[in-house]
């Protein structure tokens, strides 16, 4: 052959291969933006719609998803993240922002006293009855060396209720460190005014003092210049040692223990390294999400026998494990939806019924993910067979086909359905 006839050849080929290039890459590019659509209705009489096209996106998008954290969680690597953890969260609770690498050992932690602010609680006045002279009555409060004076204007007619009302709102407007609401007593009738520090500890800057100005009674009447309760700060010990104190119920222990206290106990709180529950708990909440995803998208397109019938499969696993899935916090709402008891399932969480649930081969309960594996491995494999090819253009077919490949001068170059396939 000569060159001249090598050359034609090449550039013959060439030509080809670029067409085809250029022919896929505008099918891709088509796809990205949106406009997968056929543009000659002459040809394709039943086009691709852009629902069915969204439809098979999200269910393959999905079962992507939900494939993935049953990986996490039926293997138990969701449940193998530890971290420290609180012997007795109620009493004390632990935010450990250390290295994992690097964890300390066990601490105990006694805690005898929490810290509180101050509190001034107002007499029970009768909240329907009237308050009496009317006018302006100025009060002040001292805080932190600072004083503020506050006005507040009383109505003919207005009741006990509304003047501390009142009062409560002059207080919280200035922003001078503390909050005042009214609490009232529906069986006795009566309403008090409180007013109480935003700090917690017995230092003198979280101290205040209420009082009347001149020519006024206001804060006599409602009674809230008497101290209900005093500041004072938190009592602790750490391993058996020496008390020591804190102006906050949250502490830094060191070495990445950042510790809340909720409340006082007799005996100390053990901190050690446990589970990381917050994290089995997101990878629960993952799964949760993903089969939403796909069920929600099958059933928005139930029309279609093919989507209809994805969702009848998830749903009647559902109703296989329902009694088990309740046992943990998960539900289902009247549309068929995954839904979460937050307060069951981090008891679930903390008690270990959670991990079993997933992880115990033992248990009816692991065939859930399985079952749920199988649904989502088959839509991630096989997403036409969840549509109604009908819904799709017969040329449409023949030229975009999910599982055709093709062969181009000896390459194992994909036809442009790869790409459909890829994106979808």
């Amino acid at each position: 052959m000569n060159i001249g006839a090598f050359n034609n050849s090449y550039n013959s080929v060439y030509g080809l291969f670029n067409s085809m290039y250029q022919n896929s890459m505008s099918l891709f590019n088509n796809k990205l933006s949106g406009s997968f659509l056929p543009q000659n209705n002459a040809q394709n009489s039943n086009p691709l719609s852009a629902n069915s096209l969204q439809y098979v996106t999200n269910i393959k998008t999905g079962a992507n998803k939900l494939s993935g954290a049953i990986k996490g969680l039926s293997s138990g690597s969701s449940f193998m993240k530890k971290t420290m953890t609180s012997s007795d969260k109620d009493v004390l609770s632990v935010n450990y922002v250390g290295s994992i690498f690097n964890r300390p050992g066990t601490t105990t932690v006694k805690i005898d006293q929490l810290a509180k602010g101050q509190v001034n609680e107002g007499k029970k006045l009768e909240e329907d009855k009237a308050f009496g002279a009317s006018g302006t009555s100025n009060f002040k409060v001292e805080i932190d060396g600072k004083t503020t004076v506050l006005s507040v204007k009383v109505a003919a007619g207005d009741t006990n209720k509304q003047v501390q009302q009142k009062m409560a709102d002059a207080i919280n407007s200035a922003g001078i460190g503390v909050r005042a609401s009214v609490t009232t007593d529906a069986d006795a009738k009566t309403s008090s005014l409180k007013v109480e520090s935003l700090n917690t500890g017995n230092a003198a800057g979280n101290k205040f003092k209420i009082s009347d100005m001149m020519g006024s009674d206001i804060v006599g009447k409602t009674g809230v210049d008497v101290v209900s309760k005093q500041a004072q700060n938190a009592i602790y010990s750490v391993n058996g040692g020496e008390s020591r104190t804190s102006a906050s119920n949250t502490v830094n222990l060191g070495s990445g223990l950042n510790v809340t206290f909720n409340k006082t106990s007799d005996t100390a709180v053990t901190i050690s390294q446990g589970l990381d529950t917050a994290y089995a708990k997101n990878a629960v909440k993952d799964l949760v999400s993903s089969y939403n995803d796909i069920y929600v998208e099958a059933l928005k397109n139930a029309k279609d026998p093919k989507a209809e019938g994805l969702a009848v499969k998830l749903l009647n696993v559902s109703k296989l494990y329902n009694s088990s899935l309740s046992s943990i916090g998960i539900g289902f709402d009247g549309d068929g939806k995954m839904t979460i008891n937050e307060e069951q399932f981090d008891k679930a969480a903390e008690n270990g019924k959670l991990q079993k649930f997933f992880t115990d081969n033992s248990n009816r309960n692991f065939g859930f993910t399985y079952q749920l594996g199988k649904i989502a491995d088959n839509v991630s494999r096989n997403t036409s067979n969840f549509v109604t090819k009908s819904m799709f253009g017969s040329n449409l077919l023949e030229n975009f086909s999910y599982s055709g490949t093709g062969n181009l001068m000896s390459y194992n170059y994909t036809n442009t359905g790869w790409l459909f396939d890829y994106l979808t």
